[in-house]
């Protein structure tokens, strides 16, 4: 038998030797860790803890930088366990903390996508992290301080064996280390022109986008981590006036999309008809939810999506390539959407929801105002009533930042 064979049932019998006595009170588990081909070091992680995608921190018009990505938890074992608390460690200090409530608020279940922090056996859960830091205190690396309960307490026997003290109700363990990204993010021109354009659905917290977790070719991906929908307002604050039915009422429909970037065109798609507004179509497919669309290769394995284009408006075709400013179509209402908007992302890959997103800058826009939250812009579109607005927190000119969710923008006009 080769020595590799050999290895492998000797590891393979001493787990399946542990696994009875995790679930009981035996007291075996000093026995079993001290067994052959187990690490003086090593611990035994019930809740088994990833990082999907490593962050890239981005600066958003706040002026801060934001961490968005997602952490994978699996709960290998019999028990069910409840994680109360994440702390997250930038080169060993912390920099972020979830407990409680927010924790709570950003923890789903895969199955069902259901909140929870408490996974039953074979479970697996996605935490949905964002913080901001300071760009001095931007970390070279992070991981994740991560404490654990049995909802009826800990059973004795894994005390034992894990070695932790009789009268503890929690268990913590460090998650391995991730290599943070870089925070100089592609800088991109703004993909459309004019005032009243409404940042929806954008970083860091709203869940339409960024919580957009999807299994394709064999990996969890969030293409649309750092999407925006691109609505517009008029002067008093309206997205539309007359029939909310009709495409034609959003101030949206019917707006020149640009190139962002001098690029080649990948994927060009103009064969799907407009939606009628107010709600999403049904028995959309995967292949259908992008409706009109345009991908561009940015160059350096950066690919950015225009989704959502009017039908018979898509003037550019797979091959071409687009010079920075280009108009390449017009703002329609196709494909996966209830009201006529731009949906926009930059994304690693050429594969519109296979891909992973990634952050990027637009070099320069105007933002003094935005809607307090999604729930304000829902009622706004729903009821047709203004767009509540309150004071950005940095207003006036930004150069190389996002524009951070319900931020409302001005683009210069086409040509400035």
């Amino acid at each position: 038998m080769p020595k590799s064979s050999l290895i492998v049932l000797i590891a393979v019998s001493i787990i399946v030797q542990a696994i009875p006595s995790v679930f009981g009170s035996s007291n075996a588990y000093a026995e079993d860790s001290a067994k052959p081909g187990t690490k003086p070091d090593s611990i035994f992680t019930p809740v088994v803890v990833s990082v999907i995608s490593a962050p890239d921190p981005v600066k958003g018009s706040d002026g801060m930088h934001h961490f968005v990505y997602e952490l994978e938890a699996l709960n290998a074992t019999g028990l069910a366990w409840t994680i109360d608390s994440i702390d997250v460690l930038g080169d060993g200090k912390s920099v972020a903390s979830f407990k409680g409530e927010e924790l709570g608020s950003r923890m789903e279940l895969i199955k069902d996508r259901s909140p929870s922090t408490t996974l039953q056996p074979g479970e697996a859960g996605i935490v949905f992290v964002h913080f901001p830091l300071e760009e001095s205190k931007i970390p070279a690396h992070i991981e994740h301080s991560i404490t654990f309960s049995v909802p009826n307490g800990i059973p004795e026997g894994f005390k034992n064996f894990a070695g932790i003290p009789a009268d503890s109700e929690s268990y913590a363990y460090m998650t391995g280390i991730t290599v943070v990204g870089s925070p100089d993010a592609i800088v991109i021109g703004p993909p459309l022109e004019g005032k009243g354009w409404v940042a929806a659905d954008g970083c860091c917290d709203s869940t339409r986008h960024i919580r957009a977790l999807m299994p394709i070719d064999d990996r969890l991906v969030v293409a649309q981590r750092f999407a925006i929908d691109w609505e517009m307002i008029n002067a008093d604050r309206f997205l539309f006036t007359g029939d909310p039915k009709d495409v034609k009422s959003y101030f949206a429909y019917g707006k020149n999309v640009l190139a962002v970037a001098d690029a080649k065109v990948i994927t060009a798609v103009d064969k799907y008809k407009d939606q009628v507004p107010g709600e999403l179509p049904p028995g959309m497919t995967l292949e259908e939810a992008d409706g009109n669309h345009i991908v561009l290769d940015l160059g350096d394995g950066k690919y950015a999506l225009y989704a959502h284009l009017k039908p018979g408006t898509v003037k550019v075709k797979a091959g071409d390539t687009v010079k920075r400013g280009q108009v390449m179509g017009i703002v329609g209402n196709t494909g996966n959407t209830s009201a006529p908007h731009l949906h926009f992302h930059v994304m690693d890959g050429p594969s519109t929801l296979g891909s992973n997103g990634l952050p990027y800058l637009i070099d320069e826009f105007e933002s003094r105002e935005k809607a307090p939250s999604t729930e304000a812009f829902d009622k706004s579109e729903i009821e047709g009533i203004p767009l509540e607005v309150v004071p950005v927190d940095k207003p006036g000119i930004h150069k190389n930042e996002l524009p951070l969710d319900q931020s409302v923008v001005v683009f210069p006009e086409s040509g400035e």
